[in-house]
């Protein structure tokens, strides 16, 4: 996308050097579900190195839909974020949060703990809007459904397709 569109690209300074191929992608610690999920994943080229136009800090505020607010999420990565629109109620969860067959903990989490920690703090926010990296959106009940998440997280053993 950068160098096709020549979009810019962001990243918080723990996911900076490994964006810019100065660091390995560091290695999720897998849930047993999760496994087989992970290995077909694997069959996708890597990513290229790609150059970091800017690196982001919690708290800091982007300039696009009223103001955006970068939350850090780290679990999935050290350097995950989220993105929260205040005045929209709009919050992108980045891969902390999936909704895949329900709102779940994402999955490849670097640190679980951290991760559950980070959807907790997403959740405090009561968005009434939420956008994942992936699943699709929720735009009813958005808060209620991600506050009742964060109660099954902790367990997580039985990955998205069950209740």
């Amino acid at each position: 996308m950068a160098g096709r569109y020549g979009a810019e690209v962001l990243a918080h300074r723990l996911d900076a050097p490994v964006i810019r191929g100065e660091r390995p992608v560091p290695e999720p610690v897998l849930l047993d579900w999760e496994v087989p999920l992970y290995e077909h994943g694997l069959t996708v080229p890597p990513a290229p190195a790609t150059p970091v136009d800017r690196e982001l800090e919690d708290g800091e505020v982007l300039d696009f839909g009223g103001g955006a607010l970068v939350v850090h999420s780290p679990g999935h990565t050290d350097g995950s974020i989220g993105l929260h629109l205040p005045d929209r109620g709009v919050l992108f969860t980045g891969d902390c949060v999936a909704g895949v067959g329900r709102v779940m903990l994402g999955v490849f989490n670097v640190d679980r703990a951290a991760a559950q920690v980070s959807m907790r703090r997403l959740a405090s926010l009561a968005p009434s809007t939420v956008c994942f990296g992936h699943g699709d959106p929720i735009t009813e009940n958005a808060a209620a459904a991600l506050a009742a998440a964060t109660l099954r997280a902790p367990s997580g053993e039985s990955g998205p397709e069950r209740a």
